[in-house]
């Protein structure tokens, strides 16, 4: 992390070079069972003997601040061998230098092309100068349908051939010579054996690629891993993360999480000038719960435990100002989140089959997140269903954090309860200010008067019962909230 502070332009060239080198495994994996490179493999594999120097050039002055395990390995007599010009570039081409023969049949088939044109320019002009005619860029002459005369005079000096026809013009060329087809011959010849060349080189190159192919793969995984390593601390900064604290596999599971954030959530609310609450909560084997009003933020903590928990899980630095954990064998996140037409059941039957899929998981030491479960269906069943769930979950070794509404989990014994403060600490009177405008601004309003901190809560009946004031503030008939208040008494 430090690096990112003290050598920020070494760093910077280091992830352009990465960024620059093509993915070459599988032409490597191609050359070491034998196979012969393409051009173009030869060249994708230049372009990474190039970054490597330069990368290699870079991490010799970090050192010893960046362990020698990232450089890669020496690569300078292959690097030459593709580079025989030694143009210093990351381009490629067969050039004349990779082979002497190769050179030869290059001149001769220069000289031989050069001879061609020579002809083929010669018996142009005279046979224009028969016709009275000009040849076209194509190396045709155009005779008008109509002309019955013109063609009759192209065709009686028995040097042309009819190559095609148009609704009004009828096209010639010459035929060619036996001088021209004596050096197309010769020129096919020498074509064949730059070819046979080319591929003698290239099988020569493939072979001393096959030599160093275990070095190969060890530069590209080496490199693969300091490409992480500046990856995540990239993102470490830019997240502002901390190291997490880890827990021993003999220790009990555990999650604790101080002022954590969850970066996408955060950075979405600083678009529309908010800021993020950073939220604090500690967990152990067994469940908890949270609770609060609708809005309050609680889907929002689920994520957050999973995001931070996933991070440590790849061995990343997390967005919080502490973090202690273990690793967990499955994160699972449950939601109201799904899409009856691909699953094809209802919202609770979509709930329920992934709980079931999550059931057997916890059996081991992992992290079950579930988002409001049993909501989806009337409340008398769900509210039992959902006690049944988290009596069954208490006993298992995992952490089990579940967001509710139903006021029977708040009392169960040995579920800790966490709860969104909301908006228990507002004033009537400055709620009823804050929602006195328009709709849209009294959401607005309502947002930003929302408290999000989670506070530890003593097992109690009684949920915070904010929906009725809320509802109130916001315009819902005063007849209904009656009615609902009286009901909620009996």
């Amino acid at each position: 992390m430090s690096l990112l502070s003290t050598h920020p332009d070494e760093l910077a060239k280091i992830r352009h070079y990465l960024a620059e080198l093509p993915d070459w495994r599988e032409p490597l994996h191609e050359v070491l069972a034998g196979g012969v490179l393409s051009d173009v493999e030869l060249f994708s594999l230049k372009q990474n003997l190039y970054f490597f120097a330069r990368i290699k050039e870079i991490l010799t002055t970090l050192s010893p601040l960046l362990p020698a395990k990232y450089e890669p390995p020496d690569f300078y007599a292959l690097l030459a061998l593709l580079d025989p010009d030694k143009t210093g570039s990351p381009s490629f081409y067969l050039s004349d230098s990779f082979s002497v023969r190769l050179a030869e049949y290059r001149a001769k088939i220069r000289a031989q092309q050069r001879a061609a044109s020579r002809l083929s320019e010669s018996q142009k002009e005279r046979a224009a100068s028969l016709v009275g005619l000009s040849f076209n860029p194509a190396g045709e002459l155009a005779a008008p349908r109509h002309d019955r005369s013109l063609q009759s005079r192209i065709e009686a000096t028995a040097q042309f051939i009819l190559s095609r026809e148009t609704y009004t013009e009828r096209y010639y060329q010459l035929k060619p010579t036996s001088q021209e087809l004596t050096l197309a011959q010769e020129l096919d010849r020498l074509l064949k054996y730059e070819q046979e060349e080319e591929e003698r080189v290239r099988h020569k190159l493939s072979l001393a690629v096959k030599q160093v192919g275990e070095h190969l793969r060890q530069a590209i995984a080496s490199l693969g891993r300091l490409d992480l390593l500046l990856s995540k601390a990239l993102l470490a900064r830019n997240w502002r993360c901390v190291r997490p604290e880890l827990v021993g596999r003999d220790e009990p599971a555990e999650f604790v999480m101080v002022a954590a954030r969850h970066p996408e959530i955060e950075a979405s609310l600083k678009k529309q000038g908010k800021a993020f609450t950073p939220i604090s909560i500690s967990l152990r084997a067994g469940v908890a719960i949270v609770t609060g009003a609708n809005m309050g933020g609680k889907t929002v903590t689920l994520r957050t435990v999973g995001l931070l928990a996933a991070l440590v899980a790849y061995g990343m630095f997390v967005p919080a100002s502490h973090c202690r954990t273990g690793l967990f064998a499955h994160i699972s996140l449950l939601t109201g989140e799904y899409r009856a037409f691909v699953t094809g059941l209802s919202r609770f039957g979509h709930e329920i089959a992934a709980l079931c899929a999550a059931l057997p998981e916890v059996e081991t030491r992992s992290l079950l997140l579930v988002d409001e479960l049993a909501s989806s269906t009337n409340p008398a069943e769900g509210s039992a269903l959902a006690q049944a769930v988290a009596e069954h979950l208490s006993q298992s070794p995992s952490i089990c954090l579940l967001t509710t509404h139903y006021d029977r989990l708040a009392y169960l014994r040995g579920v800790a309860h966490w709860q969104v403060v909301g908006l228990s600490n507002v004033p009537s009177q400055e709620l009823a200010e804050a929602l006195a405008d328009d709709p849209a601004a009294s959401r607005r309003d309502l947002a930003e008067l929302m408290d999000y901190t989670l506070t530890p809560t003593e097992p109690t009946r009684h949920l915070p019962r904010e929906a009725l004031r809320v509802a109130s503030h916001l315009g819902l008939p005063e007849s209904i909230l009656v009615r609902a208040a009286k009901l909620l008494r009996r």
